[in-house]
């Protein structure tokens, strides 16, 4: 017997599928919807154990929370569609956990007026769980309590309080400084490659900003697996920034970054097939070489 609700899964990337094995793990009854769905992603839930739902409505019957975890450009579509399956219907928890602005999350909690669903906004900090580590999930709404058998197994729940929009911003800020940062390291890297001079750049870097550069080595090469879906991210995060009064030029630029490295050779690969040993130096020559046609 399932130790807690029933989960229903929207999203089986490589933070949604880790997030439904350990609550598989942990006893919970999870189940997605596969149908329409590509090779990978069927593989992840066949690693995590994912039952699979016919089709968004039967998920939705059989769930008490709901979690969606995609691709931000898809939340609102998503949450949409799962408004109009919910009318009539029973009651559950929905946590849209995705990065998007708080004006968007604001958009989702008002589709579901009149429906018996409560919506949460979340928004995730870390690493999909894996080795005893766990994400934080910053977390807002008024059924924030809902989500309090999943706290300490997927994620450790950071309550925000009770106003959507308030774990949106928060991601926001966050995202704004880690994903900034890769892409301002990358804009970097590129214009160096562009004066070649890459080899003194990163050089210079190494001895005076350690750090830096050893963030750039650890990042850039990984950066375009993830670039496509973050494109949107940061979109969102300049909106952000915007509707706060501040400079939003920062992340428009950074989501050209994310463009730029999205067309590359190396935009179709994904987490699990991308070339590993490939470093930084070798990643940005063949990107501005793309990008130079």
């Amino acid at each position: 017997m399932a130790r807690g609700p029933a989960i229903g899964l929207i999203g089986c990337g490589e933070m949604g599928a880790a997030i439904g094995a350990h609550l598989i793990a942990a006893g919970f009854d999870v189940a997605t919807v596969l149908a329409g769905r590509g090779a990978e992603t069927r593989q992840r839930a066949a690693e995590a154990g994912l039952a699979e739902a016919a089709d968004l409505a039967a998920l939705l019957a059989r769930s008490q929370i709901v979690l969606s975890v995609i691709p931000p450009s898809a939340a609102v579509d998503e949450a949409r569609a799962v408004a109009a399956a919910a009318r009539g219907g029973r009651a559950f928890t929905y946590l849209d956990a995705n990065a998007i602005s708080p004006r968007h999350m604001e958009e989702i909690a008002g589709l579901f007026a009149g429906t018996p669903v409560s919506v949460l906004d979340g928004g995730i900090v870390g690493s999909p769980p894996a080795a005893g580590k766990r994400p934080r999930l910053y977390l807002s709404g008024a059924a924030a309590e809902e989500l309090g058998p999943l706290d300490g197994i997927v994620f450790d729940i950071v309550p925000m309080g009770a106003e959507i929009g308030r774990a949106s911003a928060f991601k926001m800020a966050y995202a704004a400084l880690t994903k900034g940062t890769n892409a301002l390291l990358t804009a970097g890297m590129l214009l160096a490659r562009h004066h070649d001079m890459l080899p003194a750049f990163t050089e210079e870097l190494a001895a005076s900003q350690p750090e830096l550069m050893n963030r750039a080595e650890a990042n850039i090469p990984r950066l375009p697996a993830d670039a496509g879906r973050w494109v949107f991210e940061m979109e969102e995060i300049a909106a952000t920034f915007a509707e706060a009064g501040l400079p939003s030029g920062f992340h428009a630029a950074a989501a050209e970054i994310m463009r730029i490295l999205d067309a590359s050779r190396f935009g179709t690969e994904t987490r699990r097939t991308r070339d590993k040993t490939r470093g930084m130096a070798d990643t940005i020559v063949a990107v501005d070489a793309d990008r130079r046609g």
